[in-house]
């Protein structure tokens, strides 16, 4: 019935999915929809999207950069099957517009001088739609190059393999902005400190970006920007949360300005598969360690810099000073991972303070605060030592009571409380005199 449909009305289509795209064995053999009929297609699922509300206007002009890429690569078909994907670049486009926004307006103002020009790092980029937005949106006159980082791609002068990603899109020569790759995990210490020292081992004015980090990739891209003085933006959308692997050994997490939380506030147990949550985490215990995840990463961000208060530093509110927020966009409507973390501040022409790790080799500080060791160098232990681990860890455990006390208080009336908080207070004296009594008795033997 579609054929004799499309057939009646005299044109020559091929049978399309939902979203406006067939399978690529019959590309060439019909004939393909305008680009007028694909940029209605691909309005229409981004005016479907939630992000729509609040960012039409950037997503409306993204829209025409999409277009504009159809016809430019549409010669490459294969190429070009590889960059729609069906859905799925209205789906990156749409999830990554508040990054896109904020990130064209701190470029746009930020001040540059003696020819600096900026050096954007895309964090765990996958097959690359934000960079490429962004190599169309930001002005050329101040960004010098978008560094796509992720450990798919090939090792530049290593042969690609089947697993790597093919960069040919990436490599093409149209970009108003200069697309490069990055072989890189951020889980490596020695992978992160490669990734400063080679483009920001000069200080160049830098900013850093990543949507859906998941994990501790997160916390690996607030170490990248604390340990590099010279990036003034930071754009972080995290994902899912820490494995319970981390809550299980006790870990702490934490980063190089003194702010460190224990694993067990922020860790569960389950990963996603195909698209859906397999765990024993319920969603509302995700959804609560969720908001503490943002929350903690969010303090750990340093968004004070030495040295800074240069370009643009009096007016971001003082020399070294900068602000850091977290905001919520609606990027989602079925999930609630719509948490965004934003850092502006001055940026310092430094080198990463990794760059001098041996100025800073001391250990952990005798008060037990985190070393001094930049943070790209450490663990998932933060670099605290072992007794403030071990407070930090005996805190969480002794609120998380206290709260669930208040929870069963909370359902208690007034005489119920006040007979358990008699009750409680009649074990402890029993406890008290328990421990006590063999020792007084010893101890009054021996004094007489």
């Amino acid at each position: 019935l579609a054929l004799w449909v499309c057939g009646s009305q005299g044109r020559s289509y091929r049978f399309m999915s939902p979203h406006g795209h067939g399978s690529d064995d019959d590309e060439a053999a019909v004939t393909a929809i305008s680009n007028e009929e694909w940029c209605s297609w691909l309005h229409a699922e981004l005016r479907a999207c939630p992000a729509y509300a609040t960012h039409g206007a950037l997503l409306d002009e993204c829209c025409a950069i999409a277009a504009r890429w159809r016809t430019r690569f549409w010669g490459r078909k294969a190429l070009w099957n590889r960059m729609r994907r069906g859905s799925r670049l209205a789906k990156e486009l749409a999830e990554a517009a508040p990054v896109l926004e904020r990130a064209r307006l701190e470029a746009q103002s930020v001040k540059l001088e003696g020819g600096a020009r900026v050096v954007v790092i895309d964090l765990c980029s996958g097959f690359g739609y934000m960079a490429m937005f962004l190599s169309e949106l930001l002005p050329p006159d101040k960004v010098e190059r978008i560094v796509l980082v992720d450990k798919a791609w090939a090792r530049h002068g290593v042969e690609r393999r089947p697993h790597h990603i093919d960069p040919a899109h990436i490599s093409d020569p149209g970009w108003p902005i200069r697309l490069s790759t990055s072989h890189a995990d951020l889980k490596t210490p020695s992978d992160r400190r490669s990734l400063l020292r080679a483009f920001l081992s000069r200080g160049s004015p830098a900013m850093l970006l990543g949507v859906h980090l998941c994990g501790t990739l997160s916390l690996r891209a607030v170490d990248l920007f604390n340990d590099s003085p010279s990036f003034f933006f930071l754009g972080l959308k995290p994902c899912c949360l820490p494995p319970a692997f981390f809550a299980q050994r006790g870990d702490v997490f934490g980063s190089a300005n003194g702010h460190c939380f224990a694993a067990k506030a922020v860790a569960v147990a389950g990963k996603w598969q195909r698209g859906k949550w397999v765990g024993g985490a319920s969603r509302q215990e995700l959804q609560r360690k969720f908001a503490v995840w943002v929350d903690n990463l969010s303090r750990c961000v340093e968004c004070d810099v030495e040295g800074g208060g240069g370009e643009g530093g009096e007016e971001a509110g003082g020399a070294g000073r900068g602000v850091v927020a977290v905001e919520q966009h609606r990027v989602q409507s079925l999930w609630f991972l719509n948490d965004f973390i934003f850092c502006s501040r001055p940026w310092a022409a430094l080198a990463p303070r990794s760059a001098t790790s041996a100025a800073h080799a001391a250990g952990p500080e005798a008060s037990g605060t985190l070393a001094a060791v930049p943070a790209p160098n450490r663990s998932n232990g933060a670099g605290v030592s072992e007794a403030r681990r071990a407070a930090v860890v005996a805190n969480f455990d002794e609120a998380r009571r206290e709260a669930k006390r208040a929870r069963r208080a909370g359902r208690r009336g007034d005489a119920e409380r006040a007979a358990a908080e008699r009750r409680r207070a009649a074990r402890f004296v029993a406890t008290l005199r328990r421990g006590a009594g063999p020792g007084t008795a010893r101890g009054g033997g021996g004094g007489g």
